[in-house]
């Protein structure tokens, strides 16, 4: 029997859910995402079977013939631009000829070729008394309204309305409640508080971010993004329809299981003491195998670490379950700590840079030694720092990206968990002692030869010497220099090859994530009842 396999993906997925002032909206929009997904396929008369994948705004269906297939396409792209108000490609049919694995790479390409050639993009319509939409400035307001009850009313576009509409206060969605299922069970879901639920401490208006930040005196919050690594073989090693079927399926569901942990871990072990039911994590984007979500700043570094530990263990189990032959997975990680007012789009656009990086030293690393880690890569956006070491220095205050795993070769970096580990043993040296730890190493010397690295290692021994007045204090900042940086005056030579080598040291990237660097198993009093 002939079959044409169709593939179909969304365009500028981000663009499309970024495209709003507030959070709210961009949780909507990934609900309104995933509704899509799940639906349209059945109400546009696909039978179940013939559905491949349908998430994430990626769809690859099988069809009796080419015609259906371009038929389907063209009302799917239509439907999606009417629901979303973003755009659809749709790519060639690809006809299976037994060999299904062939078909799908065909298909692939087809749709990246869709992709590099789109035709028909319209400009928005201009008059001359309009009204551009309050919330993403972009579309025309069709409506004067505000969004949820004892908010000011506002100009709102057709594609704000509906992604607001997907969230109405108080209420889960599809989107958030598999996941908050995921953390504390179905039942207790049914009462869950989340970020946003409501309006909170007198505050004029429902905000998640104040409500994540309420877990830092400074109001700080943290983003992660995360994207698993090699997918495309992943998929690629699919042999059978059904296994491409399965794995898209289930994908989903073990990025929410993943999640979930490190989201456990603070409800457990920090409670909010006047929220003691609250779930501390509102995901924002959970499509396929790319995660953006906002949690508590203080754990940022563990959180990302564990979530990576588990989506190793989940995506493993998932692959033996359909029996699919395929690379173990790794993914990376990135987290963005930033003040609470701090657009969260400004984060994302941080965090996918960091994200690249650690992508790309992940890739690196398999390309060399044909070992695969997941990795973890971070920034603390500071309004006070206006000088930042240029890339070509040959001695940096840096190591990042950091891995997941313990065995990392000599040269590659250090795992997360060290950085974890020396905040715990640090906890009660004095601030004014880390503050000049930090001076010291934001005042490097210029190279490791003998008349620049001297006068820098005698500031350090004066410090040391200072700080030895607490032998435990004395200790424990040895410890750090001596395992993130290789001694008392020594540096880790980083050498990640093709590209990238110098001298850098890891406490410095400690003392930056200092508050925001605890661990999820310890509860926070463990920290501050040995500070002074």
């Amino acid at each position: 029997m002939k079959r044409y396999l169709l593939a179909a993906e969304a365009d500028k997925i981000q663009d499309l859910l970024f495209r709003s002032a507030h959070l709210r909206e961009v949780v909507g929009g990934s609900q309104l995402l995933t509704r899509f997904c799940r639906e349209v396929p059945a109400k546009l008369g696909i039978p179940a079977d013939n559905v491949l994948i349908s998430d994430g705004g990626s769809f690859r269906l099988l069809f009796d013939t080419e015609e259906q297939a371009r038929a389907f396409g063209d009302e799917l792209a239509e439907v999606y631009r009417r629901a979303t108000g973003g755009t659809l490609t749709v790519a060639e049919p690809v006809r299976v000829n037994g060999d299904f694995s062939a078909a799908a790479e065909q298909a692939d390409e087809n749709l990246r070729r869709a992709k590099r050639w789109r035709e028909g993009w319209q400009d928005q319509p201009h008059l001359l008394y309009v009204a551009f939409c309050a919330s993403c400035g972009i579309g025309l307001a069709v409506a004067h309204r505000a969004y949820h009850e004892d908010e000011e009313p506002q100009y709102l576009c057709e594609s704000c309305l509906n992604k607001g509409a997907e969230r109405p206060a108080g209420t889960l969605g599809e989107f958030l409640k598999e996941f908050y299922q995921e953390v504390v069970g179905e039942e207790e879901s049914k009462q869950a508080d989340w970020p946003g639920r409501g309006k909170r401490r007198g505050r004029r208006e429902i905000d998640p971010l104040e409500d994540v930040a309420d877990y830092d005196s400074r109001r700080y919050v943290a983003y992660l993004l995360a994207d698993g690594n090699d997918m495309g073989k992943v998929f690629g090693a699919c042999r059978t329809p059904q296994q491409m079927h399965d794995l898209s399926t289930e994908l989903s569901q073990a990025i929410r299981k993943a999640l979930a942990v490190p989201t456990k871990e603070i409800r457990e072990n920090n409670p909010l003491d006047d929220r003691p039911n609250f779930i501390p994590v509102l995901p924002l984007i959970l499509g396929g195998d790319d995660v953006f979500a906002l949690i508590p700043a203080p754990w940022a570094l563990d959180f990302a670490r564990r979530f990576c530990e588990a989506y190793e263990q989940e995506l493993q189990t998932l692959l033996k379950e359909i029996g699919l032959n395929a690379p173990a997975p790794t993914v990376s990680a990135a987290v963005v700590i930033c003040k609470s007012k701090h657009p969260y789009r400004l984060a994302h656009e941080a965090g996918e840079r960091r994200l690249k990086e650690a992508k790309r030293v992940g890739k690196r690393l398999m390309l060399d030694g044909e070992r695969r880690c997941s990795s973890v890569n971070f920034e603390v956006v500071l309004g006070g720092r206006l000088v930042v070491a240029p890339p070509d220095d040959s001695v940096r205050p840096i190591l990042r990206p950091y891995w997941v795993g313990e065995n990392v070769p000599q040269g590659w970096g250090l795992p997360v968990r060290a950085l974890i580990d020396h905040r715990l043993a640090m906890r009660s040296v004095p601030n004014k002692r880390l503050a000049e730890l930090r001076d010291l190493y934001d005042d490097l010397p210029a190279s490791l030869k003998p008349d620049d690295l001297n006068t820098w290692q005698a500031r350090l021994h004066r410090l040391l010497a200072r700080i030895g007045r607490n032998e435990a204090h004395r200790e424990a900042v040895e410890a750090a220099l001596a395992e993130l940086g290789g001694g008392a005056s020594g540096w880790y030579g980083v050498d990640r090859y093709p590209q990238d080598s110098w001298h850098g040291h890891g406490l410095p990237d400690l003392l930056d994530a200092w508050d925001f660097a605890l661990d999820l198993e310890k509860n926070r009093r463990e920290y501050e009842e040995e500070a002074e």
